[in-house]
């Protein structure tokens, strides 16, 4: 059977089918012959049930003052005053189902708890509580099917109160002297509630811890405490340890870092300089070629003006007519005066 849904009307061998307890007023009434079954509970109702015992449990003016019956006849009440389009459940129903809830939930807190002890790294909450779950699975041989449950009571007072009772009764050993049916739980919640007459299940009937037990009991949590206390001195040395093998190689590398750094900008200083020569020499090399252009394009000029005095010069003054002796006249005499300029020029 799936563990999200607990069969209501399955009672112990010897206990009538057809007889349903009252969920208001606790008395039996009869409703035939034949047995009726109820639907299972679904997680709506479930969180219905937890918050009302929450409530009344938590119900600072009578809560220390109930009887295990009228605490269940208030919580009978109470879920099926606010369990709406649901059926109405009775009393043997309701804690019954809250039996299963409570041990179940109790279980996975405990695997929850060894998976914040752990803390493992990288994991958020809800993949801790998958972890938690999956252990669960695998240790309880079933899966854990109220997480619906334990996010509702896991960080109540009331349930962690409950949940010390159980885990300190459970270390004790008292469980072998409990009933079966796990209704001793329910004493626990009422605190300092007197006990019922009515209830097989009071806690006034355990035997109480004798003294060698209980001074056996604290060496046992002295010893665990201890052993526990250098447990954790050894996990903090090696990591102070770790740390300092982790702050060493941090240093290491950031050095490693430095020098890298260091040569990168060696580098790119070498091949600055090295742009900047070429960039010079590109500059010189341009600088000659236009110098030579130049000085080419001179000597041309020369030539050509020294071609054309030759030609003026050639000419025979005496064939020409009279405008053009008087025009070339005058050039070859510029001519000639422009060649003593140059002559005597140097030589001054």
């Amino acid at each position: 059977m799936d563990d999200s849904f607990f069969d209501l009307n399955d009672e112990p061998e010897g206990v009538g089918g057809g007889v349903l307890e009252s969920s208001m007023g606790g008395s039996a009434s009869k409703v035939g012959a034949t047995r009726t079954k109820q639907t299972n509970f679904s997680a709506y109702e479930d969180n219905v049930l937890c918050k009302s015992w929450l409530e009344i449990s938590c119900d600072p003016v009578i809560n220390t003052g109930q009887r295990r019956e009228s605490f269940w006849i208030r919580v009978v009440n109470r879920y099926n005053s606010n369990c709406g389009r649901y059926p109405k459940r009775t009393q043997k129903s309701i804690t019954n189902r809250w039996d299963h809830i409570k041990a179940e939930v109790s279980k996975f807190s405990g695997y929850m708890a060894e998976m914040i002890r752990s803390n493992p790294s990288g994991m958020s909450d809800a993949d801790k509580s998958v972890a938690a779950a999956a252990d669960f699975a695998s240790v309880e041989k079933h899966n854990f099917t109220l997480m619906h449950c334990w996010k509702i009571l896991k960080d109540e007072p009331k349930w962690m109160e409950l949940k010390r009772k159980m885990d300190m009764l459970q270390n004790s050993g008292s469980r072998k002297d409990a009933p079966p049916n796990g209704h001793h739980i329910l004493d626990l919640d009422a605190g300092n509630s007197a006990p019922s007459t009515s209830a097989p299940s009071s806690s006034s009937g355990k035997r109480p811890m004798g003294r060698d037990a209980a001074k056996a009991a604290k060496k046992k949590a002295a010893a665990a405490s201890s052993e526990y206390v250098s447990k954790i001195h050894d996990l903090s040395v090696q990591k102070i340890e770790l740390f300092k093998e982790t702050e060493g190689e941090r240093k290491a590398r950031l050095d490693e870092i430095v020098t890298l750094e260091k040569v990168k900008v060696e580098e790119a200083r070498e091949h600055r300089k090295m742009k900047l020569d070429i960039e010079r020499e590109k500059l010189a090399l341009e600088k000659r070629r236009l110098d030579m252009e130049a000085e080419k394009k001179k000597e041309e000029a020369e030539k050509k003006e020294k071609e054309e005095d030759e030609r003026i010069l050639a000419i025979n003054l005496d064939q020409c007519q009279p405008l053009q002796r008087m025009y070339y006249q005058a050039l070859q005499e510029d001519i000639i005066q422009r060649l003593l300029s140059r002559r005597q020029g140097p030589s001054q």
